[in-house]
């Protein structure tokens, strides 16, 4: 899906009818690698609520209250235009879907002389691939309206491709809530194949209802009471599992919050004076070492570093001179035999004698037929003058000559500056690192409720066998049911039909068990994979773990120890969720446009690049991105003209009141 145009009527801030082209053509995609369309503004001159508008005309009250509603569309109507007696606003949203048909959705508000709104419109309009008509809808049930874009761009994934990007970091910190979990079980397909299940097993039971009373009560009656007291068995059972996973759940939990408070703790610890002095003495060693190894590997190499470009000239030139005389030595040699034949011939008297003109064409011309008649390769080179008259022992010597690059040695004059840079960090670190702390009592917390899990899990151990017993004996019972519906011929398809419907069982909850695995995985890959993208410290995480049961993301240091998502800095955090927006975007099936508003603010210019170029441009095949004078630098400007198709800048008329959209950001804003 892309979003092909937004179109607002006097509606806050933009007032009369101003439209943003949102489209970007397939061969502009495709060809010029261009997926961003910039719209850019100073605070307060309507970025977000473009937004908000596309979440609405979208979504409507979904997630939102009715106090809310009245609270944010009470004043939706432009003042200037409300001011001269205007009394309705709108926001149309026109989409292209993946079938190429152009939906056209407006949302109109009507209001009373008080600036209140007494009705709100939807309408909906969908023209076909190729044709000139459309098709019109008057929309008044909300809830097939809503089923009706849910088709195009779930309710649930808004939150992954339409966000505020000074917000992101939400998705991370709200990773364990059940409307987020919910929210990526859609996203990834897990819901569908759930649901799916339960379908399944719900048509298998009518199936087996409609056998049982198919069948003669005489016979049947042995195994109705058996399976009836087996369902109460299993449903007993299912309960106590159900009770057993919840405290499960709870300790898992219990655990994880006790190892954030124990390793928020231990990352104090890291930062405390004995810690640093150990790092600060071990770093100093390591200073020491790659100065003697710059002094020493400087002094060894410090002439052929110098003379490194002469070196290499005069070994290429001395090349040249020594391949030409080859060449020439080659030529000469494969003629010896003509002109010794020659000399040989015209060393006789002839008469008349002929003139030097005649002797030199019959040379050149037997010359020519010699070389002809023995298929003599003939070379062409150009003549070059011999500069450098040297014996074989001094060509050899020259060329043996080794020659260090200058990149050796500004690595290591880079590296030893690193090392400065890192000792007067640390030696600030100490002036301000605190004292160890004690988390004895937190590994005691940890060690109890990992008792308690150890208890519970060996007691799902004992269970869950006993129930598969069961369930296998009650489908024991249901195949004799089954065989005993043969007598009754009537019944033959449903039987066949519910041989299908087991079989099918079977192969989903297998197909379901596998997928989810792989779905994990590449959640995890995927996440892995952009996070070190778009980290600056390449080896600031030495393992990272993805849990789809339950969809949590857990960092861990080179040592082991876990990193608290939730004391990253707020950069790092938008480029965690960014990190995990990737993965979920991948792995689902869905084509969406990203509309992200301020998305940069909080990184800096080495993140920044880096979200732009290996992040946004790879995304999606739409990116719509606000952004704020504040994140505008020379280097932004040149990477946004690069990226993007589209450029609009909002233009707020402060006598005026309201906002004006106008093509070319970059026109407009002034870089420093």
């Amino acid at each position: 899906m892309l979003l092909k145009k937004l179109v607002f009527d006097s509606y806050k801030t933009y007032y009369g009818q101003q439209s943003v082209e949102l489209y970007i053509p397939r061969d502009i995609r495709e060809k010029e690698n261009k997926n961003i369309i910039l719209l850019g503004g100073l605070n307060g001159a309507g970025k977000t609520t473009i937004l908000k508008a596309i979440l609405y005309v979208l979504f409507g009250k979904r997630g939102m209250s009715e106090v809310e509603y009245k609270k944010l569309f009470s004043n939706v109507i432009n003042n200037t235009f409300f001011d001269e007696g205007g009394r309705s606003c709108s926001v149309t949203l026109i989409i292209e879907t993946d079938r190429e048909e152009e939906w056209k959705l407006q949302v109109k508000w009507y209001f009373d002389n008080l600036k209140r709104v007494t009705n709100e419109e939807r309408n909906l309009s969908i023209k076909a691939p190729g044709s000139k008509h459309e098709r019109h809808a008057r929309i008044d049930n909300i809830e097939a309206y809503n089923k009706f874009i849910d088709r195009v761009i779930p309710y649930h994934a808004a939150p992954f491709f339409i966000f505020d990007g000074e917000e992101i970091k939400d998705i991370i910190l709200r990773q364990e809530s059940s409307e987020m979990r919910a929210a990526i079980q859609k996203i990834t397909g897990i819901e569908a194949y759930k649901i799916l299940l339960e379908d399944l097993n719900s048509i298998k039971k009518g199936y087996e209802n409609v056998l049982s009373k198919a069948l003669d009560t005489s016979k049947l009656g042995h195994f109705q009471k058996e399976k009836v007291e087996l369902e109460n068995e299993i449903s007993k059972r299912e309960k106590t599992i159900a009770k057993l996973e919840e405290e499960k759940t709870k300790y898992l939990r219990q655990i994880s919050e006790a190892k954030e408070q124990r390793n928020k703790k231990v990352l104090q610890n890291s930062k405390s004076r004995e810690t640093i002095i150990k790092n600060q003495a071990k770093l100093t060693t390591e200073l020491e070492l790659e100065k003697q190894n710059y002094s020493k590997l400087f002094l060894e190499n410090a002439t052929n570093i110098i003379l490194s470009s002469k070196i290499n000239k005069l070994k290429k030139s001395i090349q040249i001179e020594e391949d030409y005389k080859k060449k020439k030595i080659i030529q000469e040699m494969s003629l010896t035999p003509y002109r010794t034949f020659m000399e040989q011939l015209l060393d006789r008297t002839l008469t008349p004698p002929l003139s030097e003109q005649q002797l030199g064409q019959l040379k050149q011309i037997g010359e020519e037929i010699w070389v002809k008649e023995n298929k003599i390769q003939q070379q062409s080179f150009e003549e070059i003058k011999e500069i450098h008259d040297l014996s074989t022992k001094d060509s050899t010597l020259i060329h043996g000559i080794r020659t260090t690059s200058y990149d050796l040695i500004v690595s290591k004059i880079n590296r030893i500056e690193k090392l400065e840079h890192d000792l007067q960090f640390i030696e600030q670190e100490i002036r301000n690192a605190p004292e160890m702390v004690d988390t004895n009592e937190d590994n005691d917390k940890i060690d109890i409720f990992t008792k308690k899990l150890g208890e519970i899990e060996l007691r799902l151990k004992t269970i869950k066998p006993k129930q598969a017993i069961a369930k296998e004996k009650l489908s024991t019972i249901m195949n004799n049911v089954t065989r005993l519906s043969q007598q009754n011929n009537n019944f033959s398809d449903i039987k066949k039909s519910l041989d299908y419907i087991n079989k099918l069982i079977k192969i989903t909850t297998l197909y379901i068990g596998q997928t989810t695995n792989l779905k994990a995985q590449f959640i995890h890959d995927e996440f892995s994979k952009m996070l070190n993208t778009l980290f600056r410290k390449q080896d600031e995480f030495g393992k990272i773990e993805f849990d789809l049961n339950t969809y949590s993301i857990r960092l861990y240091n080179d040592r082991g120890q876990e990193i608290s998502i939730n004391d990253r800095s707020a950069g790092e955090m938008q480029m965690i969720s960014s990190a995990l927006i990737w993965a979920l975007t991948k792995v689902s099936d869905l084509s969406l446009p990203m509309v992200i508003d301020t998305p940069l603010g909080r990184l800096d210019s080495y993140h920044r690049n880096h979200l732009i170029n290996h992040y946004y441009k790879e995304l999606c095949d739409q990116v719509i991105i606000l952004s704020t004078d504040t994140e505008i630098t020379k280097e932004y400007v040149d990477l946004m003209k690069d990226s993007s198709y589209r450029q609009y800048m909002l233009d707020y008329n402060e006598n005026k009141k309201y906002t004006v959209i106008r093509d070319g950001y970059f026109d407009f804003v002034g870089v420093k």
